[in-house]
């Protein structure tokens, strides 16, 4: 065993060396130099699906159920080998609508609805506390283990879970929310995620290859001794997973790869560039292995051995303990720990964000003390964000007992899930509208509630075991693991099949029983076409007169602004808004170039208060006075009629012209090239010509040079005769 004050006194000083090594590269981004802006760094930080699930659950899964664990990896690598081009198209949308998170993203798509946005910030807040609180488990139980031999945790913790808590939300706080602006990247937090990936893949090969060929012989030693086990060797065959259960783990990571928040963070909203994609394309997959290749040796070593296969989980860190090896052990759950701890700062800060623009905002804006909350949002977001890490705590310790890692994680995995219809969607149909999206998500939430996470409290002690073994009030058909009476699924496919069977069909339904607004449309066709979109502004701006004045609609702007940022911080903004519109040092504007700067202000204030809330509180403003709207509306309306079109068909006509637009220009850019290549080649043989014409010159003068001297050798030749 390892003494409580070397681990804690290694743990601090590792995280004290985060600390400074993210305090040096915000420095460096704050010089104007981003040391994350890079694929490697952008690669690791994907890397960060990989949590203590993976590094310690993995064993525990490959232990009791043998290959299942590997779907968990298989399929987030064929989404980055086949569905690449997805991945950049949500690039594309998060920088035009400034998105901060997975349900601004949702919300941003189906007409700026608070209603989704809240109702996905729910989802997310819900969902992903089983998760967090997985990996606090890992973090606790792998202590207690290394300090005393014993997996029992409140034996060995003493003040130490209320130190780790306090080390995750001063982190998180300092690197991820010092800023209000959430749009804005995190340059030091994401390197240490980095770092941290680096950390967790050296641990696990370096207890995986010490375990394969110092304990024993190699892989294949380790598999002859387990098949010439015939005991062993039958309790492994008798582990094979069902047809459903393998499937429902592909379906589950899959989705969990995108739409997970912390990965929709760090590979959407912290991207730098598009180019990355591709090579995180064959990169992770190659990270995946590695990080996978020992998990089968290390399970069968600990059965080998005879460990307790409840205790499988921690096989990673019993094997080099018990045979001595401390320094390996502390590396392992050093690995372990930043498995962990990387995964809660992103989780608790993208879920604070979602919670605090969706749910807290939106409810404060209907009571008289809106306006301090207001003008303390970043506050709130501490505030939040060290609520979501207590919460994750409190769930541990009612029902971390009860459940596996793997099992845990697989209960957060099938709640994003229900993000899966509406994103899909969002991306690929166009008719997807806001009714269906409500409907699909409320359905497909309330199911995963009844049948995944009702049965976590049931095993908890919290309700009464009559519900899974009766059903609530003795109805079988109602029974949440075998729910409509279906008892030939495994309880984890069983709710993956029905969730999205009703989240997808009301989606479905909802969306063609119920029309879009135009709005709605215009955004529809924006995020279908957005790789090939190009802004287009009214094409009658021409004609238009200047008579808008721009320091009125600057105040009411201001006005917005001032209630979420203090007065210098606003007055930064409308400015930086100003000169994106390009309506710097004008005093009259054009109702085309009040439209832009409308446009500009949302996508500005939406970096600060998520995109839902930035439409309702200009919306609330009334920017646009009832002529100008009337105007507005006459100038679309002609446009329409000019060109014989519905308003459906004329978005469809701006988005052709744009296409128009953007081939032109391309064209024109090539001929440029051209131009420039021909320029280059015609000065080249400039060059040449002048060579040659030096060259002939010179033989010119040499030519002239000799008739001279024959000229004067003749001259002498004739006066000597």
């Amino acid at each position: 065993m390892i003494s409580p004050t070397i681990v804690i006194f290694i743990t601090i000083a590792y995280l004290i060396l985060l600390f400074a090594i993210a305090y040096f590269v915000e420095k460096k981004f704050q010089r104007g130099k981003n040391l994350t802006d890079n694929p490697l760094v952008y690669t690791l930080g994907l890397a960060i699906y990989c949590t203590a699930w993976t590094f310690y659950g993995n064993v525990g899964l490959a232990a009791t159920t043998s290959f299942l664990f590997i779907t968990v990896y298989i399929a987030p690598t064929l989404f980055f080998i086949f569905w690449w081009a997805v991945l950049k198209k949500l690039i594309r949308i998060r920088n035009e609508y400034n998105v901060t998170s997975i349900a601004d993203f949702i919300s941003a798509r189906y007409g700026k609805s608070a209603s989704v946005a809240a109702i996905a910030s729910v989802i997310a807040f819900i969902g992903i506390v089983p998760y967090l609180s997985l990996q606090l488990k890992a973090i606790f139980t792998s202590y207690a283990y290394i300090t005393t031999g014993n997996e029992v945790v409140k034996s060995a913790m003493g003040n130490v879970e209320p130190l780790v808590l306090a080390a995750i939300i001063i982190f998180a706080i300092v690197f991820g929310l010092r800023k209000l602006d959430q749009a804005e990247k995190h340059p030091g937090l994401v390197m240490v995620i980095a770092i941290q990936a680096i950390v967790k893949i050296i641990a696990f090969l370096a207890v995986g290859f010490f375990v394969t060929y110092f304990l024993y012989d190699g892989f294949g030693d380790i598999f002859s001794r387990i098949a010439s086990n015939e005991a062993l060797s039958a309790v492994q065959r008798g582990n094979t997973p069902s047809y459903s259960l393998f499937m429902a783990y592909t379906i589950l990571s899959f989705s969990a790869i995108m739409f997970l928040p912390r990965q929709f963070h760090m590979s959407v909203v912290e991207n730098t560039s598009e180019k990355f994609v591709r090579t995180a394309t064959w990169l992770l997959p190659v990270y995946f292995i590695a990080i996978t290749i020992f998990v089968f040796p290390i399970a069968l070593a600990g059965i080998l051995k005879g460990y307790d296969v409840k205790t499988a989980d921690i096989f990673i860190l019993q094997l080099p303990l018990k045979q001595g090896n401390l320094w390996l052990s502390m590396l392992v759950f050093i690995g372990g720990f930043s498995a962990a701890i990387s995964m809660i700062m992103i989780s608790a800060l993208t879920v604070a964000t979602m919670t605090s623009n969706h749910l807290i905002l939106p409810l404060f804006e209907k009571i008289k003390i809106s306006a301090f909350f207001r003008r303390h949002l970043l506050g709130l977001r501490w505030v939040v964000i060290s609520l979501i890490i207590i919460i994750a705590y409190l769930f541990e310790e009612v029902a971390g007992s009860s459940y596996t890692l793997v099992k845990i994680g697989m209960v957060s995995f099938a709640a994003v899930l229900q993000f899966a219809p509406s994103i899909i969607g969002a991306l690929f149909w166009k008719k997807g509208n806001k009714a269906g999206t409500i409907m699909g998500l409320t359905a497909g939430f309330i199911l995963w509630g009844y049948t995944s996470l009702m049965p976590t409290f049931v095993r908890s002690g919290w309700l009464s075991q009559s519900l899974l073994s009766d059903g609530p009030l003795g109805i079988h058909f109602l029974n949440p693991e075998k729910l409509f009476g279906i008892t030939s699924l495994n309880p984890l496919a069983l709710t993956v099949l029905l969730t999205m069977l009703f989240n997808g069909g009301f989606y479905i339904l909802g969306s063609l029983f119920f029309r879009q607004g135009e709005s709605e449309k215009q955004i529809a066709a924006d995020f279908l076409d957005i790789m090939k979109k190009k802004d287009v502004f009214l094409h009658s701006a021409a004609k238009q007169e200047s008579d808008i004045v721009i320091e009125n609609k600057i105040k009411t702007i201001s006005t917005v602004f001032n209630r979420y940022l203090k007065s210098e911080d606003a007055e930064k903004v409308i400015q930086q808004c100003l000169m994106e519109a390009n309506l710097i040092n004008k005093d009259k504007i054009t109702l085309s170039e009040l439209v832009e700067l409308c446009n500009v202000s949302e996508k500005t204030l939406a970096r600060y208060i998520g995109a839902s809330s930035a439409s309702e509180a200009l919306a609330r403003e009334e920017i646009f006075t009832k002529e100008e709207t009337a105007r507005l509306s006459d100038v679309y309306a002609k446009m329409a009629a000019e060109m014989r079109l519905t308003p459906g068909e004329m978005s469809e006509k701006i988005n052709y012209y744009a296409e128009k637009e953007n081939l032109m220009k391309k064209q024109e850019k090539d001929l440029e090239e051209m131009v420039k290549k021909r320029t280059r080649e015609l000065e080249e043989k400039n060059k040449e010509l002048e060579k040659f014409q030096d060259i002939t010159v010179g033989r010119e003068m040499v030519m002239i040079n000799l008739k001279e001297k024959i000229k004067d050798l003749e001259a002498k030749v004739n006066s000597s005769q």
